[in-house]
């Protein structure tokens, strides 16, 4: 269908505020959709922070809020009690010494998962909150995934220590120092 010449629909002032007005709508009703999102889904970052020890074993984990994170492992038990030779002339040690931590850095995803990348090449995986046969559900407890292996470790939530509680007043005012 052909128009007329000369016959131009011209677009009027209202007609502009309507498609603006329009488009930003649409522009906030998509943020608040996403920001309800955020906050329905668990924030894997702040579940994770803290200290967690092997439920098995001598492991022990420390998550920290800047996103890096420290393993301890101890030597094996093995080698670290076995008595020296007796050629050598050295004695045994008395206790086994504690290695350093090994540190790195770990990634939390909004779903609840969590990568961990360590500084000597291992990497982990875990989903805080999945219920699994040992921990059904439960925020304090975790199954950590080696990638290589395919070995899983649990880990629980250490508790923290009680806050100090204030002195007691004695109800007596403190004596000032003589000189």
């Amino acid at each position: 269908m052909a128009r007329p010449t000369g016959k131009r629909a011209k677009i009027t002032v209202l007609d502009v505020v309507i498609v603006i007005g329009g488009i930003v709508g649409i522009m906030w009703f998509n943020r608040i959709s996403i920001a309800r999102l955020q906050k329905s889904l668990p924030n894997a970052n702040s579940q994770i922070v803290g200290e967690w020890k092997s439920t098995r074993g001598p492991e022990h984990l420390v998550f920290r809020a800047d996103q890096t994170v420290s393993m301890t492992v101890p030597a094996d038990p093995a080698e670290a009690n076995a008595p020296a030779a007796p050629e050598s002339g050295l004695e045994a040690p008395a206790a086994p010494e504690t290695p350093a931590p090994v540190t790195g850095k770990y990634q939390a995803t909004q779903g609840g998962k969590v990568v961990v990348h360590l500084m000597n090449g291992k990497n982990y995986t875990t989903t805080l909150g999945q219920a699994t046969p040992k921990s059904p559900g439960n925020p304090n407890r975790f199954d950590l995934i080696d990638s290589a292996t395919e070995g899983v470790t649990t880990f629980e939530r250490v508790p923290a220590p009680p806050a100090p509680a204030p002195p007691a007043d004695t109800g007596t005012t403190p004596q000032e120092p003589s000189q």
